[in-house]
């Protein structure tokens, strides 16, 4: 199973991130400039950038990913997500299968747990 400890600050910005990713041609290698061309300045997006190397979007190198060109597909992509989300996060759905807000507790436990983070850390990663 998997639980990685990528984690960014913007989460709540994460949607427009993805959007962009969808609307847009794939960029040779996916770079904080690329983020910066695409309007997100702060540098507080430059996490996104591992996120979305552990989430298979991204090759270690930065290249855009065959997971990558398929989410580009918006009659896929929910589905592409999906499959993202659960092989970067499988321990998570082997704890609660369809986990909610109610379960942030007992997931940002198996954040501290799994990856000795902190407790801000753990809040951060559950986001």
């Amino acid at each position: 199973m998997a639980l990685v400890d990528s984690y960014v600050q913007v989460y709540g910005q994460l949607r427009d991130v993805f959007n962009r990713i969808a609307e847009g041609q794939a960029p040779e290698k996916f770079t904080a400039q690329y983020l910066k061309d695409l309007g997100f300045t702060s540098p507080n997006f430059r996490a996104v950038i591992p996120l979305l190397k552990s989430l298979g979007f991204l090759s270690p190198e930065g290249t855009p990913t065959n997971r990558y060109h398929e989410y580009r597909n918006t009659a896929r992509s929910g589905r592409v997500m999906g499959e993202a989300l659960r092989e970067a996060y499988g321990d998570l759905f082997t704890i609660k299968a369809n986990p909610t807000t109610a379960d942030r507790k007992l997931i940002e436990g198996k954040f501290k747990s799994v990856h000795n983070a902190s407790a801000n850390t753990a809040k951060l990663m559950a986001n």
